[in-house]
């Protein structure tokens, strides 16, 4: 089967008709039912019968679909990336991101590409790192940003920057002059524990958890905007890192980098065998310009 073929095939197959296929593909019936014949004659195989008026699929055809939709998907990705490497007028941008990065410093990163770019459109959501793998391996994002670099090898890894973790706590709560906050500091506040799928209980290490443990406390976080939160209701100290805090600081409340320090690094994940576009590589450009310029992670008491 030749290209030509193989996107009439998937057309009637989708559609479920000649008709409704040649409305897709925006060329008429006769065409679409000539090639249809013609491929059925090269494969020595029917692939649709008329049953009680309406087409079907044969056996081969399901068969036969189930290679070419996803050969379908890699072709409509090649034209997509031909597109944004064409120009960086207009184009389209699937990413996904951390729920972490989703309150503060993505929507800060498109805002400025936006005004850089703004025929591109944008799809962004907030994912978690076990669903990193499986979004760009369906093609739902052309590349997905977060801190933990998966041990594959068909996925390859370019930094956007670096963050710190901290705890966002009540400003009565900060003692330090220097901005920090030690463990045994954390030891005379209650912390506010994560549950072990949270990515960034990982990153803080098991230490201020213990605390918590060792003191008999019971609030259990299963996210990391159910700690801020917590810990704006003054329930207790929540350890975050720092893109989750900008989004809540405030006249009371605060973010501490915890001492000795703990940074991670925010990597973009793409296919190897999908490069990045062009408009992917300047969205991300502007991305890391975004976080070395810094987002307040502090506001001034009223």
């Amino acid at each position: 089967m030749n290209l030509r073929q193989i996107e009439v095939f998937h057309a009637v197959y989708s559609a479920g008709s000649i008709s409704a296929a040649s409305r897709l593909l925006n060329v008429s019936q006769p065409s679409v039912s000539k090639v249809v014949k013609h491929t059925e004659t090269c494969l020595g195989f029917s692939l649709f019968r008329l049953v009680r008026g309406r087409l079907a699929p044969t056996d081969e055809a399901h068969a036969l679909f189930r290679e070419v939709d996803e050969l379908h998907k890699q072709i409509a990705v090649f034209q997509r990336t031909a597109r944004n490497l064409r120009t960086m007028a207009e184009g389209h941008l699937r990413l996904g991101v951390l729920p972490s990065l989703s309150f503060s410093v993505t929507p800060a990163s498109i805002a400025r590409f936006r005004s850089l770019a703004p025929r591109v459109t944008v799809d962004v959501r907030a994912l978690h790192h076990d669903e990193f793998r499986a979004v760009l391996t369906s093609r739902e994002c052309d590349f997905v940003i977060g801190h933990h670099l998966l041990q594959d090898p068909d996925i390859a890894g370019v930094s956007v920057g670096q963050g710190r973790v901290g705890a966002l706590m009540s400003r009565g709560m900060a003692e330090d002059e220097n901005g920090e906050i030690d463990l045994e500091t954390l030891q005379r506040h209650e912390v506010i524990r994560f549950s072990p799928s949270v990515a960034i209980a990982d990153l803080v290490g098991q230490a201020a958890y213990k605390l918590a443990a060792d003191a008999g406390r019971s609030v259990v976080a299963h996210s990391v905007y159910i700690a801020a939160a917590l810990a704006k209701n003054g329930v207790g100290v929540a350890i975050v890192d720092e893109f989750t805090a900008q989004g809540f600081v405030s006249p009371d409340l605060c973010f501490r980098p915890v001492k000795p320090a703990v940074t991670f690094e925010l990597k973009a994940l793409h296919l190897v065998r999908q490069p990045l576009s062009r408009i992917s590589r300047a969205f991300l450009d502007v991305q890391r310009q975004v976080i070395a310029d810094g987002l307040p992670t502090d506001a001034p008491a009223l």
